[in-house]
């Protein structure tokens, strides 16, 4: 009997996906099926469990494989969601950063509501600033702002965030100016960056490494009143 020359050994794997992408095929028929929900669920786990690491150890101190035992996933799996680490730390960088601005965008409107002075809108973005430095992922700005000095993709996305709270301070200060809070003779723009300097980068600097010598949101205000002579 002639031998078909279309029979295979058992043995092979005709198209295997292994070596292309290290997935098997009962992998990816698992992921196919699976309900959008649990991917989604799957992608916000590995990615809290990247926060984690990436707090910890920073960013080039953390590799796959950290991410992958944190969150409990496959090497598969965990690339079915993100191509590389550098996609997890942009996406985790753009929603760190989207968050931060709805919530100073928050705190602009209901300074608005409650109508507070400069100094207290300054001590309400303090609070904030605290607040993010030393909860669950403190440390995490830091890292970003060091990775934004080597990579450009960082830089360009903080610098699109860090405009737009730029952008809404500067439109709190012109009301203050139409309120007569602030002098309209004044430059908003220029104010615009000398307030996001002082809330983000210069409360959390000395909270973080002034150590025993670290001042409060209150005490901060309270220095800055007296070191540039305002009344609030």
């Amino acid at each position: 009997m002639a031998s078909n020359p279309k029979a295979r050994n058992p043995t092979q794997k005709a198209n295997s996906p292994v070596k292309k992408t290290g997935q098997g095929d009962i992998l990816k028929k698992r992921l196919l099926k699976a309900k959008e929900e649990d991917l989604t669920g799957s992608r916000e786990k590995i990615l809290m469990a990247a926060r984690g690491c990436f707090a910890k150890q920073g960013f080039a101190g953390t590799s796959i494989k950290d991410i992958q035992d944190a969150s409990g996933f496959s090497r598969g799996n965990l690339y079915h969601h993100f191509k590389t680490k550098e996609e997890i730390i942009q996406i985790i960088i753009a929603q760190n950063l989207g968050r931060y601005c709805d919530r100073i965008e928050i705190i602009l409107r209901k300074s608005t509501d409650r109508d507070l002075s400069v100094l207290e809108l300054i001590k309400e973005l303090a609070n904030f600033a605290e607040e993010i430095t030393k909860g669950p992922g403190k440390g995490m700005a830091f890292h970003v702002w060091s990775l934004s000095m080597v990579d450009p993709e960082v830089r360009k996305t903080m610098l699109t965030y860090f405009e737009r709270i730029r952008s809404g301070l500067e439109q709190k200060i012109i009301l203050l100016m139409n309120q007569g809070k602030i002098k309209k003779d004044k430059n908003a723009e220029q104010l615009s960056v000398a307030l996001f300097g002082l809330v983000i980068p210069g409360f959390t600097l000395q909270s973080v490494f002034m150590d025993e010598k670290a001042i409060d949101p209150s005490q901060y205000v309270r220095s800055l009143n007296l070191l540039f002579k305002t009344t609030s």
